[in-house]
């Protein structure tokens, strides 16, 4: 949609079968979320019910279901005080939500029950939200609903919340205020200063809120490891400690895998899309998310701070099983080298983390334990003499 500055567009919907009203001055129609008054008639075939809504810097809409299909009332109910029905602005067109296809007085008879339908006034453009190819198949459209919100339909839900009382209705309302509300091209304080609301001013983008992020998690990790030292005693105790100082110089040269939230990385070193979104990996025992969670913490304040609540989840434990495994392998090394580093791919990265909502994060025991042929480095076979070359 191209709104004017002047006016704002409104959204109007056929939510219930058989709505037809019409009058001398143009059709009118249901709108979504509007407050819904019951009308008491004497007669029982003449009850209906009035659905009003005030447009952002409009006047009040209002329309009347019919009696029965397909049977447009042209007239209030005589026992009904109605107010005369009318479009909020002069000049307003009525045109298909899916194609943008402008509707007339005769072609309105004919649309479907349940049809959404958008109202435009003088200036405004709706191209639609649906393509259809010549094939047949129905394609999204990059002109209509995927387009950036105008701030007066941000202002009318806001509206329409503060006034709502039906809990079912607030939290439509709300859902649509957060999804409005996005601003996911955004990288900078300056751009979105409401996502940086609550944080210290030394974070200057987003990308670089998010990647301290994921550092301070693998941070906490490594504090984990390292105070677990005391599960091994004596010489072993020093060998411990040698393998956590090898994995803390290994995750400083990682910048401890801050990628994996930084959409600005590369491709592989990132658990997200170029845009930011977040897609749960399922709990640790199956291979997807049933309930296909997903998130932009990018796009606002409010997903930041419920992306926080997003699980890096351990497949093989790391309190119940890998630090013990170390630590015992550590013990019994008996000369062996300890493969520290597939410890550390264990506790720190991707290869044994999964990025799960907080429905998807089973806190049972996994049942899962490390591979007992990479606790320890292979010996390299010693090298055979060669024997000596006899002079002629």
């Amino acid at each position: 949609m191209t709104p004017t500055k002047q006016s704002p567009p409104c959204v109007y919907f056929c939510n219930f079968p058989h709505l037809r009203t019409t009058c001398s001055r143009g059709p009118c129609f249901d709108v979504l979320c509007a407050q819904r008054q019951h009308l008491k008639c004497e007669s029982p075939e003449r009850s209906s019910s009035l659905y009003t809504a005030r447009a952002a810097g409009g006047k009040p809409v209002c329309c009347l279901p019919t009696v029965g299909p397909r049977d447009p009332v042209r007239q209030c109910l005589p026992c009904c005080p109605l107010p005369s029905p009318q479009l909020p602005v002069p000049g307003s067109r009525l045109c298909l939500y899916e194609d943008g296809s402008e509707l007339t007085a005769d072609r309105f008879c004919s649309i479907p029950d349940g049809a959404e339908l958008v109202l435009l006034t003088t200036g405004q453009t709706w191209q639609g939200c649906v393509l259809v190819t010549p094939e047949g198949r129905r394609e999204a459209s990059g002109t209509g609903v995927f387009q950036k919100p105008h701030a007066g339909l941000i202002q009318a839900a806001r509206q329409l919340l503060s006034d709502e009382r039906a809990p079912l209705r607030q939290k439509l309302l709300a859902d649509l205020l957060h999804t409005v509300s996005e601003n996911i091209a955004a990288e900078t304080r300056a751009e979105d200063p409401p996502w940086f609301e609550g944080l210290e001013a030394r974070f200057r983008n987003k990308s670089g809120y998010l990647r301290y992020s994921c550092e301070s998690r693998i941070r906490s990790y490594l504090r984990e490891v390292t105070s677990c030292a005391s599960l091994v005693g004596g010489e072993a105790q020093e060998e411990y400690q040698r393998i956590v100082g090898a994995m803390c110089r290994k995750l400083q040269e990682a910048r401890y895998h801050g990628s994996y939230f930084d959409r600005g990385a590369k491709a592989g070193g990132r658990l997200c899309t170029p845009e930011g979104w977040f897609s749960c990996q399922g709990p640790f025992d199956v291979d997807d998310c049933a309930s296909r969670h997903s998130i932009n913490p990018y796009s606002n304040r409010e997903s930041r701070v419920l992306f926080s609540t997003w699980n890096l989840d351990h497949i093989i434990e790391k309190r119940r099983t890998v630090v013990p495994t170390l630590a015992a392998a550590v013990r019994g090394a008996q000369g062996r080298e300890v493969d520290w580093e597939y410890f550390y791919g264990l506790l720190f990265t991707s290869e044994n983390l999964k990025l799960v909502h907080i429905a998807c994060h089973k806190k049972t025991t996994h049942h899962r334990r490390c591979d007992p042929s990479r606790l320890y480095r292979a010996r390299a076979a010693p090298r055979r003499k060669r024997p000596a070359r006899k002079r002629p």
